[in-house]
């Protein structure tokens, strides 16, 4: 009998904000599978007390965007999970925020149950939620729209214009410049941030006019009303 994948969602970096069903989830796997990006192993971090002694399965996910290397890699990730859900296993890829809101879990998702295996997931806290929370603020108030913006993008610029309110993720290194074209549109006083929400190092900006340096790549902007 095959095993089952759970894409788990971990949420934004506080443990305490893991989910119930996470957790279940998390303590009935078999294996947990790690994204190994290169660099520090957050959502391995967050869930740590919870899979002691557990088998980890390290899948490769690079930060690149060449769509030829990222779906060989995606490809070889869902090889090596589908050969432990031959074996009966219960596999949890745990993955920052919830999986459906920009995750490398979610090409692995759709490989996998391509191939006629089963896959369910466990949805957790995103990052703007939260980072709305720790902020004070409410994303969209009565029939206000609410755009989720992937600003180290080319043509996040056009995105800025439309009605509503705006999530900017994904800002890393170009946030100076996001900054600047905010402003540019007359935004800045309406945007503010949270860097690295729910972690140690977590960074709180009342107004996107405090920031004059880079930040990290879990920058969550957000943007209250319109160009």
């Amino acid at each position: 009998m095959k095993g089952m994948l759970y894409g788990v969602g971990v949420g934004p970096g506080d443990k305490k904000l893991l989910t119930l069903h996470a957790i279940e989830t998390l303590n009935h796997a078999d294996v947990v599978a790690v994204p190994d990006t290169g660099g520090e192993k957050t959502a391995l971090k967050i869930v740590e007390e919870y899979i002691a002694g557990k088998e980890l399965k390290y899948c490769s996910m690079p930060m690149i965007r060449d769509p030829e290397q990222l779906r060989q890699s995606h490809e070889h990730c869902a090889d090596e999970l589908c050969a432990l859900l031959d074996q009966g296993m219960k596999v949890a890829f745990i993955t920052l925020g919830d999986p459906t809101v920009y995750s490398t879990y979610m090409y692995v998702h759709r490989l996998v149950v391509g191939r006629g295996y089963k896959a369910e997931i466990v949805n957790g806290i995103t990052s703007f939620c939260a980072a709305a929370g720790r902020l004070g603020v409410s994303l969209c108030d009565g029939k206000e729209a609410l755009h989720i913006i992937p600003s180290s993008y080319e043509g996040y610029e056009e995105l800025l214009k439309l009605p509503g309110n705006k999530v900017l993720m994904k800002s890393g290194k170009k946030i100076i410049q996001i900054k600047d074209k905010l402003e540019q549109y007359g935004l800045l006083n309406k945007a503010k941030m949270v860097e690295c929400c729910g972690m140690e190092n977590e960074k709180l900006y009342g107004s996107l006019e405090e920031l004059n340096e880079d930040s990290s790549y879990f920058s969550i902007i957000l943007v209250k009303g319109d160009v």
